[in-house]
């Protein structure tokens, strides 16, 4: 051990990759988890030295009946959440990849599409078209069951409820689930599935034993993924829960973090050490599940293709459902957000609302200075975390991929447990980093600086596997040709390996900017007047009933992101500068 630790502190002067990525690392990473739990177990705010070392903290969150309700609520919508949308994304990867169902690569494209609407504003949406009272869908329901004698004054449904956030969650979380899973329909060699179906087998037979078992690996790991989103998920159970009264985890630290009286970091820091435990052991497990993969497999080198079946008469009802989810999930939160974007006030849809239908709202927001000063910050915030997350991960794919340093390895090894790290324990980790008295006067705390080191830490771990294989994919011939020339390590970084690896960097740094305009947890939790972001402008709207401000907002946010991935895919379509002729 005391051999291994020796040969990491190995740091040359001229050494200067390895430096700059240890320090950045754990400057990132380490320092704000460190502070994280020695304030747990401290009281009084993050000063120099500190209050007493003391369990308090502990004893309050473990003797707290709210708590243990938080927990149970965590539980129960993480648990039916990632079930529910395990089984539909199971379902649309199979009618896509192996049956004859029409229109196949629309309903790929229909699955994915939610992915482009943020959280918040998707839980905001529902709450339009949900509400007990005003709600477009209970309304519906309402007069239909009016035709049949039956009188209702609000409901029947109500999305303000533990159901309304599972639902919520539900819905969401399918299609991570799906681009995760998918793959493993396609690329299943299909020589079993036809020796079950010559044995006599039928085909439910066929895909309950043969089928389903061997993506076992793949679907475990997916669902053990989605469990651990489900578990951080933030805009569903704040939006929809604090409205009910419903806490989880997530919301639980913000509230104790930001609205305590008087502010409790100690127990903030707490909860936050809690939360952070139990994803790092459900991200040990998700990590053995893709090592055990590989008994699983069944491609070999030979050529194959997938039996497609037959679903006869059901090929169309089959593409009803993907029709049935796009609804869901884009087409009517879409529809009631741009309907109350265009009114004075939120009413109802009706021929006599389209009269005051106007664009009133948008010509209101694109002229207040609010807007431009948030809108800067959030283009900073997204391009910063961009641009820094891809930075520090070049960095460390470098010392793991080319110099096969054991400080490389240990690196990578806690970017990637970073991914366990829920947005609201991230942010208050910053909390506790830059308001403590030897980094307050840098000035980060406050500043849109801080949600853009948040950000880094949050998205670094998917970053590092980003540019790790695209690294591998590149020969050492020409920065080894650099090396001989007398080129420094930084130099031949700069000039050599980035513009060869541009295609993954800007396939990261799309993926870390599209992710951060649509963020919510971090951008809220450190959020104030100097830093505010659009996403959180939309929630200090809607908190205040401006519900119209609101959804125009939510929709310009909605149309930024659309042409960034307009202008991402021109990008991607362009060969680096140093691959082309």
């Amino acid at each position: 051990m005391g051999k291994r630790i020796r040969e990491i502190l190995k740091l040359s002067p001229s050494n200067g990759v390895l430096v700059l990525a240890v320090i950045v690392t754990l400057w990132l990473l380490f320092v704000p988890m460190l502070l994280l739990l020695l304030n747990s177990v401290r009281t009084g705010p993050p000063t120099f030295l500190g209050g007493p070392w003391t369990l308090r903290n502990y004893i309050l969150v473990f003797s707290s009946p709210f708590f243990y309700e938080a927990l149970a609520n965590t539980a129960i919508i993480s648990v039916i959440s990632t079930l529910g949308g395990l089984a539909i994304a199971v379902v649309f990867a199979w009618l896509i990849e192996r049956t004859d169902m029409p229109f196949r690569e629309m309903a790929w494209i229909a699955v994915l599409l939610p992915l482009a609407i943020p959280g918040v504003l998707f839980a905001l949406s529902w709450m339009l078209l949900l509400a007990p009272r005003v709600g477009l869908i209970n309304i519906g329901i309402r007069e239909v069951l009016s035709l049949f004698g039956f009188s209702l004054e609000e409901g029947p449904l109500d999305i303000q409820s533990l159901w309304g956030i599972i639902y919520l969650s539900w819905l969401r979380g399918v299609s991570t689930i799906f681009l995760m899973i998918v793959g493993a329909f396609r690329m299943m060699d299909p020589a079993l599935e036809e020796a079950a179906r010559l044995s006599g087998a039928n085909p439910k037979s066929v895909l309950r034993r043969i089928t389903l078992p061997l993506l076992m690996p793949a679907l475990a790991a997916a669902g053990i993924y989605s469990f651990v989103s489900h578990l951080e998920s933030f805009e569903a159970p704040l939006t929809v829960g604090l409205a009910a009264g419903i806490f989880v985890l997530s919301t639980l630290i913000y509230f104790t973090a930001r609205y305590h009286v008087p502010v409790d970091y100690g127990l903030s820091a707490a909860y936050a050490v809690f939360f952070m435990a139990i994803m790092t052991v459900l991200s040990y497990f998700y990590t053995r599940m893709i090592r055990r993969g590989e008994r699983f497999a069944v491609i070999r080198g030979r050529d194959f293709r997938p039996v497609r079946y037959s679903l006869g008469r059901w090929r169309y009802p089959a593409l009803g459902l993907f029709a049935l989810y796009f609804s869901l999930t884009v087409i009517c939160p879409l529809f009631v957000l741009i309907w109350a974007s265009l009114v004075p006030y939120y009413v109802v849809p009706s021929l006599e609302a389209i009269e005051m239908a106007s664009f009133n709202h948008y010509i209101n927001i694109a002229t207040s200075p609010r807007f431009l000063h948030d809108l800067i910050n959030t283009v900073v915030m997204a391009v910063g975390a961009g641009v820094a997350t891809m930075l520090v991960a070049l960095l460390i794919s470098w010392l793991v991929v080319r110099l096969k340093h054991p400080a490389g390895f240990m690196l990578d090894s806690l970017t990637f447990i970073s991914y366990a790290i829920p947005g609201v324990v991230v942010a208050l980790a910053m909390i506790f980093v830059y308001l403590h008295p030897l980094f307050r006067h840098v000035g980060i705390y406050g500043s849109i600086w801080i949600i853009v080191l948040g950000l880094v830490t949050q998205y670094l771990a998917f970053a590092t596997r980003t540019t790790n294989a695209g690294l591998l994919q590149i020969h050492q011939e020409l920065e080894e040709a650099a090396s001989v020339s007398g080129a420094t390590r930084l130099r031949t970084i700069w000039k050599i390996t980035s513009p060869l690896l541009m295609p993954s960097l800007v396939a990261g740094w799309i993926w870390v900017v599209a992710h951060s305009l649509r963020t919510f947890s971090v951008p809220l939790v450190l959020a104030s007047e100097n830093n505010e972001v659009l996403s959180v402008w939309i929630w200090i709207y809607w908190q205040a009933g401006r519900i119209p401000e609101a959804a125009a907002i939510g929709v310009i946010l909605i149309f930024i992101t659309a042409a960034l991935g307009l202008a991402a895919r021109r990008m991607l379509r362009e060969p680096p500068a140093a691959a082309r002729p």
